[in-house]
């Protein structure tokens, strides 16, 4: 990386800017902040609810927005520097009811990296350090990034070993579909 780089305040992103138009523009890197740690985006998926968003079917990403929730970046400075990470898209406030009891979806101040918070399709991004997942060094940049679409598929395992009235080991599914998660 050259010293320029390192000191340019801008960096590049691909920008939702319309249904069915993504552009890359350069855009201001994101500020160290209290609490947050700035990623290098090492990989980043594309999610089914991205290809929604680029084409207008999701009333929740408003243009213009970087998209990406599913990635892999190592931490830039701070305490965490070097490090990998990949991270829970799922940004609460950490203080009321719902998260204090686990239930972090049902908070009223949540927001979403990717839908209303800026998103991995770009070179950088700043992520609460709360949502950070650190990933080992033995797994591949390409595996990581699907952490997110993997949890998302353990999650829902677990709802339906809680809801079947025998083992899961002992049904049989049919999953269908061409995305991480049908396939995973």
């Amino acid at each position: 990386m050259t010293a320029f780089a390192l000191t340019d305040p801008t960096m590049q992103a691909l920008v939702y800017t319309a249904p069915n138009r993504i552009e890359l523009h350069d855009v201001a890197r994101p500020a160290a902040q209290d609490g947050s740690v700035r990623l290098r985006v090492d990989a980043v998926g594309i999610c089914g609810s991205d290809l929604h968003a680029f084409k207008g079917h999701d009333p929740r990403r408003n243009p213009p927005l970087v998209l990406g929730h599913e990635f892999i970046g190592t931490a830039l400075d701070g305490a965490h520097a070097g490090q990998r990470f990949t991270a829970n898209p799922l940004v609460t406030c950490g203080r009321c009811r719902y998260c204090l009891q686990g239930r972090g979806n049902l908070c009223s101040d949540r927001g979403m990296i990717g839908m209303n918070l800026a998103g991995a399709f770009a070179e950088q991004l700043s992520v609460p350090e709360r949502c950070l997942v650190p990933v080992p060094t033995t797994l591949g940049d390409r595996g990581a990034a699907l952490t997110e679409p993997a949890a998302t598929v353990v999650h829902a395992l677990a709802l339906a070993a809680r809801a079947m009235a025998q083992p899961l080991s002992e049904t049989r599914a049919l999953v269908l579909g061409a995305g991480a998660i049908g396939l995973l």
